[in-house]
């Protein structure tokens, strides 16, 4: 085999395990805006460790809501489909007290969108859901607590594919002149 079939091949592959994500049910996968699939469980409820597992299972993980304009897109997309149960996001105080962070990045919030007087700990809350009472505002709630979920592909698996369908068309431009 040459380099070039080689590289195709794992190419190939590569944006074959990336795919592997559409194979959840599909009435439950949606395209969020500027940030790629995201899966929403609403039937079956779970803890936060238990929903962390399920997105692991899918090659994705809980979501983590940083911005403003991610938070917008995800609410109309939740309003759009008549979405209105708690959920549970990707970001927790479990290490430090008051001090939350995303799962998937272990980064702070650099945003939030706390309802009115959240986060409160009530019942040592330290996993975040969206909260059915408020407009898909913020609570902290214990994370033993069942509820369902909402998964995203990990950022860096998004990013790996756009990069290899660069290099993929490329290396087909490339082939495709010989």
């Amino acid at each position: 085999m040459t380099v070039f079939t080689n590289t195709l091949v794992i190419l190939s592959v590569l944006l074959t395990i990336g795919h592997l994500v559409q194979a959840v049910a599909k009435n439950k996968v949606y395209e969020l805006e500027g940030v790629g699939t995201i899966y929403v469980e609403t039937d079956q409820k779970y803890n936060w460790f238990e929903a962390w597992d399920e997105c692991a299972i899918q090659n994705m993980s809980l979501i983590a809501v940083y911005s403003p304009e991610k938070s917008a897109a995800l609410t109309q997309i939740l309003r759009d489909n008549s979405v209105k149960v708690n959920l549970w996001l990707g970001g927790n105080d479990l290490g430090e007290e008051g001090r939350f962070v995303w799962a998937s990045s272990g980064k702070k919030f650099a945003f939030s969108n706390w309802s009115k007087g959240n986060p409160d700990n009530h019942n040592n809350g330290d996993c975040i859901n969206i909260w059915d009472v408020t407009d898909f505002e913020w609570n902290d709630a214990a994370c033993n607590y069942t509820i369902g979920f909402i998964c995203e592909e990990h950022p860096l698996l998004v990013a790996a594919r756009k990069d290899l369908e660069v290099k993929k068309n490329f290396i087909e431009q490339v082939l495709a002149m010989h």
